[in-house]
């Protein structure tokens, strides 16, 4: 059903989500349900034929993002005292950069396939 670089994507994800669990809460049980939603998503992309560079770049963007925006509001507050403007600020900070991730590396990807069908000329 598969072929390779669709199995590749799915498990690029599938180490993305265990990361992103492991990096929001490593104690916890979060490391599992990131690893199952990051297969759940990497499956969902090669079903619908997302390119392999395409899905994990926009999806680790969004992740490292999400951990900045979060470590931002963690440091303006006291300890445990602000976990709705934490989840807030991630979720701000990873949708942005997810956006303009995924514009840099559509145009990147459009400008190579235009390279190649030009015979590789400039």
């Amino acid at each position: 059903m598969t072929n390779r670089s669709d199995a590749a994507m799915i498990a690029m994800m599938g180490a993305l989500g265990w990361g992103a669990g492991y990096l929001f809460s490593p104690s916890g049980g979060w490391t599992v349900i990131g690893l199952a939603s990051g297969l759940g998503l990497g499956l969902l992309m090669a079903r619908v034929s997302v390119r392999p560079a395409v899905g994990p770049s926009i999806a680790a963007g969004g992740l490292i993002g999400a951990w900045i925006g979060r470590e931002i509001i963690r440091a303006l507050c006291l300890p445990g005292s602000c976990t709705g403007l934490e989840i807030g600020g991630a979720l701000f900070s990873g949708f942005g950069s997810m956006i303009g991730i995924g514009l840099v590396v559509a145009l990147v990807v459009r400008s190579f396939e235009e390279y190649r069908e030009g015979g590789g000329r400039l």
